[in-house]
């Protein structure tokens, strides 16, 4: 699992605290699946479908507020990931599988983070600066 200070800084604090936040929250949901802690999976899944729309809305909003250029595009992963975890918290409701989220977890949502970050998030950051 990826620590905190193993997380990729941008040129915007308000990115990197909505990135740390993120995972520290992730970091937790795994925990608790790994415990097999159904009561707190349930609690964190709910956060952790409010936290992603939380942060990516926040994220497109300043980008539509400093008319990023690529706005289009970095919203379109967004959506996709939006998806994602759409359905991963509908399996988890019809199922309460741990061991689907963990996987999830581990081999999509913070590979697909770290990728977003570099990718779109650090380009993003320097045209909206700090």
């Amino acid at each position: 699992m990826l620590e905190l200070k193993d997380l990729p800084k941008v040129a915007n604090e308000l990115f990197n605290a909505l990135h740390e936040d993120e995972l520290q929250l992730i970091r937790e949901l795994y925990i608790s699946c790994e415990k097999d802690n159904l009561e707190e999976v349930d609690r964190l899944m709910d956060m952790l479908l409010y936290d992603v729309e939380d942060h990516f809305s926040t994220e497109e909003e300043l980008m539509r507020e400093a008319e990023f250029f690529a706005y289009p595009m970095h919203k379109a992963e967004h959506d996709s990931m939006r998806k994602e975890i759409k359905e991963l918290y509908s399996s988890w409701k019809s199922g309460r599988n741990t061991k689907d989220i963990m996987h999830f977890l581990k081999e999509r949502l913070i590979p697909w983070l770290l990728l977003h970050i570099s990718r779109w998030d650090s380009v993003t950051a320097m045209h909206i600066g700090d």
